[in-house]
């Protein structure tokens, strides 16, 4: 049995050479990774939004709605901005 290592089993213990393009490539795909697990995740907290914001904004829309028109006047509301301010899309 012979001691001495072959070029071949040396190369194996050393460390890689750095690539640069390989490691740019590498950290593409690390970014790309969690760009799209942040999309992931805002896509389901707006379905949440959507399941679990709805019987709040329901019950703002009905409040509102129960509102005579001068009131709605008083905080510079019109019946059309209803939906809009129940959702969100109206801010002052």
């Amino acid at each position: 049995m012979d001691a001495r290592m072959t070029k071949a089993e040396a190369a194996l213990l050393l460390p890689l050479p750095r690539n640069p393009a390989a490691e740019r490539i590498a950290s593409l795909r690390e970014a790309a990774g969690r760009a799209n697990q942040a999309a992931l995740l805002r896509g389901l907290a707006r379905i949440a939004d959507a399941i679990f914001g709805w019987p709040a904004r329901a019950r703002l829309r009905a409040e509102l709605a129960s509102l005579s028109e001068r009131e709605l006047t008083d905080i510079g509301l019109t019946r059309g901005d209803l939906d809009r301010v129940a959702h969100g899309e109206m801010r002052r």
